[in-house]
């Protein structure tokens, strides 16, 4: 007997039977998929984590009077070049450094100095 013969011999009040795993059960309303976050989302490179991109600092390779890399915070995410991100956050800075990420990140041979990220992330804790 097929189940077609079996439900229309229990009569038009029968239970249907369960879906299994290939069937799963359908609501009348489906639910919403939680899409995206809002905006781009970066990696951190201190503690490699991923933000939104109005949480992070971006900081860039400039090259001074000499042609020397030096760091420098791009605060108005504008300037020319690879970005490399980061929380505003000491211990984020610290683990970056430490992992020598920025040079990585940035694509930059050599040691990359970063106290003016440092001094940056002094200016904005004091709320200045």
């Amino acid at each position: 007997m097929t189940r077609r013969g079996r439900l229309s011999a229990a009569g038009p009040d029968a239970p249907l039977p369960t879906p299994g795993r290939r069937a799963p059960v359908s609501s009348s309303a489906p639910e919403p998929v939680p899409g995206p976050a809002a905006g781009p989302t970066r990696t951190c490179v201190g503690c490699r984590t991923t933000g939104p991109r109005s949480v992070l600092l971006r900081v860039v390779v400039v090259r001074d009077g000499a042609g020397a890399p030096a760091l420098a915070v791009d605060a108005a995410r504008r300037m020319p070049g690879r970005g490399a991100w980061l929380h505003p956050d000491p211990r984020c800075l610290e683990l970056a450094v430490r992992r020598r990420a920025f040079g990585r990140a940035l694509r930059e041979q050599g040691p990359l100095d970063a106290s003016v990220v440092g001094e940056h992330l002094e200016h904005a804790g004091d709320g200045s």
